[in-house]
C-alpha cells in the first residue's frame, strides 16, 4: 500500500513538471495564442467649446444617443460620464478644454447621427444679465456626422458647442453651432 502511494505521488510530481515544462516551452517560442476577438468596439464622445460673448452658458444633459445606419429607427442610448443620470457644465468654461460626455461599448457598424437632449440651459451676459431659462427648440440637438465602430476599437468623437449670440439675446433660444469630428481611432491592441 505504502508503495501504490508512492508511486502515485511520483507520478503526480512527473506529470506536474512535464505541464510545467510544455507551458514554458509554449512561451519561450513565441507561439501565439489564439485570443477571443470583441464583439464590441468603444466609443467615446468628447465635449468642447469656442468662446462666445457670454460670461457663462450652463447646460444640463441628460441624454445622448447614437443613430446606426443599419437600422435608422432605433437609436442606441449612450451611458453619460459620471454617477448622475445627466451632466451639468457651464460650456463657456470648455475653451480650449474637452469634457468626456460618454465612453461606452456599443456594435460595430457605421453610424450617422448623435443626439444630445438638453434638460435645462441658462446664461448670464457679460453685463451681468441673466437669462434663465434659455429654451432648446425641440428640446434635443441632432449632430451629423459620419462613424465607423470596428470591434476591439476605440473612436473618439470630438462635438465643439459653439454658443449662437444672437439667437440667445433675441429669442431666448439656444441654437448653437455645432461641429462634431472624429479626433481619433484607436486600434485593438
Amino acid at each position: 500500500m505504502e508503495n501504490s502511494t508512492r508511486k502515485i505521488g511520483l507520478r503526480a510530481s512527473a506529470g506536474f513538471l512535464i505541464a510545467i515544462t510544455i507551458i514554458l516551452a509554449v512561451f519561450a517560442s513565441g507561439i501565439q495564442l489564439p485570443t477571443v476577438k470583441a464583439k464590441t468596439g468603444t466609443l467615446t464622445v468628447l465635449l468642447t467649446d469656442a468662446p462666445a460673448d457670454l460670461k457663462h452658458l450652463n447646460i444640463t444633459i441628460d441624454s445622448l444617443a447614437a443613430l446606426n445606419v443599419d437600422d435608422p429607427e432605433d437609436w442606441i442610448d449612450l451611458s453619460l460620464v459620471g454617477e448622475d443620470e445627466e451632466v451639468y457644465f457651464d460650456l463657456l468654461a470648455l475653451y480650449n478644454v474637452t469634457m468626456e460626455l460618454s465612453t461606452q461599448e456599443i456594435s460595430p457598424g457605421n453610424y450617422t447621427k448623435l443626439r444630445m437632449t438638453i434638460k435645462t440651459a441658462n446664461a448670464t451676459k457679460t453685463d451681468g444679465e441673466i437669462i434663465d431659462p434659455i429654451e432648446v427648440p425641440p428640446g434635443k440637438l441632432d449632430i451629423i456626422i459620419h462613424f465607423e465602430i470596428k470591434a476591439g476599437d476605440t473612436t473618439i468623437l470630438l462635438i465643439d458647442m459653439e454658443a449662437d449670440w444672437v439667437a440667445i439675446s433675441k429669442s431666448n433660444n439656444l441654437r448653437p453651432i455645432l461641429k462634431a469630428t472624429i479626433a481619433e481611432v484607436l486600434p485593438e491592441e
